[in-house]
């Protein structure tokens, strides 16, 4: 499990470093750094359940924003088009996107949430 925790912070970080061309670097930066940190205070012995579930309610109700995006990407009949650049017809694209980065973000901290 340790390796996995190690694991999971390494590509936190990574994806916090490569916000900075995002349309909102700083938003996004800080949803994956607080995702690493946890996960890296959870390494060191800290687990608070209270607050790493606060983390993933607040972050659950983040994504709900993107839900809109993501019924349209998968009501749009494109799966590839998550790996095409972004047009202004299709804003689907980055909304889907960030739905399912901020998940990946989530999914370290519901790991961390229920096993120390």
């Amino acid at each position: 499990m340790k390796i996995v925790k190690i694991a999971l912070a390494i590509l936190y970080i990574v994806f916090a470093a490569v916000q900075y061309n995002d349309p909102d670097p700083l938003y996004w930066i800080l949803i994956y750094g607080v995702a690493a940190a946890l996960i890296i205070l959870n390494l060191f012995g800290w687990h608070n359940r209270l607050i790493i579930g606060l983390f993933i309610i607040a972050g659950a109700i983040l994504s709900l924003q993107y839900i809109g995006g993501v019924i349209d990407y998968f009501g749009a009949g494109d799966p590839g088009a998550i790996t095409e650049e972004m047009h202004f017809d299709r804003p689907y694209i980055e909304l889907t996107r960030e739905f399912f980065g901020l998940w990946i973000a989530l999914a370290g901290l519901i790991l961390i949430y229920f096993r120390k």
